[in-house]
């Protein structure tokens, strides 16, 4: 399952999601980086139409009453759609991270929070878990909801 069908379910079913941390080995990106972005490129098709031409009553060509497009219902036709008129990115084969994905889904108020296991506890992993769990559960009661955060807490192997 992808972690954003994941996340997507875990809304759906539990509730908003508002701060999420993570218990990792090495630190993940939190943004892509606009140089690493791939747009895709369309080729430009170039469509000539060419009017009817209509002539007047002294030979000379009149120019012809356009009439607008109507739908089935008798409202204007909606201009076809052109992908080539929107900026798309190349995702295929390059799946977001948990950071990257509640960053892009929660909008630019996501605080990210990246500390080392070691401030917790240098002695024993569980502690420095339990002891950032506390800490991380702690700042979401002080805030009571009022931001976003994405907090790393990164263990040495």
């Amino acid at each position: 399952m992808r972690q954003m069908d994941e996340l997507f379910s875990i809304e759906k079913s539990v509730g908003e999601v508002s701060s999420v941390i993570s218990l990792v080995f090495n630190e993940e990106a939190t943004q892509v980086l606009e140089e690493q972005k791939e747009y895709e490129q369309f080729e430009q098709e170039e469509v000539k139409e060419e009017k009817p031409k209509v002539e007047g009553e002294d030979g000379e060509e009149a120019p012809a009453e356009e009439e607008p497009a109507e739908g089935d219902d008798g409202e204007p036709k909606k201009p076809a759609f052109k992908p080539e008129d929107y900026k798309w990115t190349i995702t295929n084969g390059c799946p977001k991270n948990l950071p990257q994905l509640f960053r892009d889904f929660k909008g630019g108020s996501v605080i990210d929070d990246k500390k080392s296991a070691q401030e917790f506890s240098s002695s024993s992993q569980f502690e420095a878990i339990a002891k950032s769990l506390d800490q991380f559960c702690g700042r979401l009661q002080d805030d009571a909801g009022a931001r976003s955060f994405y907090q790393q807490i990164i263990f040495q192997e």
